[in-house]
This record gives C-alpha cells, structure tokens and sequence, in this order.
C-alpha cells in the first residue's frame, strides 16, 4: 500500500502541475495560444521525424545488407 502512495503522489504532483498550464493557457487569447503552442508542437514534431528517419534508416540498411549478402555468407550460417 505504502509503495502504491509513492507512486501516487509524483503522479498527482505532474497532474495538478499539468491543470494549472491548461487553465493558464485556455485564459490565454488565441493569438497568443498559438504563439505559446506552436514552437512546443514543431518541436515535437522535429523529434519525432528524426527519430522515425533513423529507424527507417537504419531498417533499410539492415534489409540491404541482409539482402545483398553473398551466397557463401548465408549458407555458413
């Protein structure tokens, strides 16, 4: 039980945190919401297309070299 309450607490620590930056942005006027969202989401964005362009990278090389291997290579193993 005690171990469930200290997971609990960092939790809602991050939740209650997380309310107050809605409420303080929904209070915002739009221009300025945008302003306030719009380099947080491009910034995410940014991330994950590198993220996914160094898998697909990487998981291309790997069927290259996994297609292209010599005969005498995929035989041995």
């Amino acid at each position: 039980m005690n171990r469930a309450i200290a997971y609990a607490c960092p939790m809602a620590a991050i939740l209650n945190w997380w309310d107050g930056v809605e409420l303080w942005l929904t209070g915002l006027p739009f221009v300025v919401q945008t302003a306030v969202v719009m380099p947080v989401v491009l910034a995410l964005a940014y991330g994950s297309a590198l993220v996914l362009d160094g898998a697909l990278g990487w998981g291309i090389t790997g069927l290259h070299r996994l297609r292209h291997a010599p005969a005498d290579e995929v035989e041995s193993e």
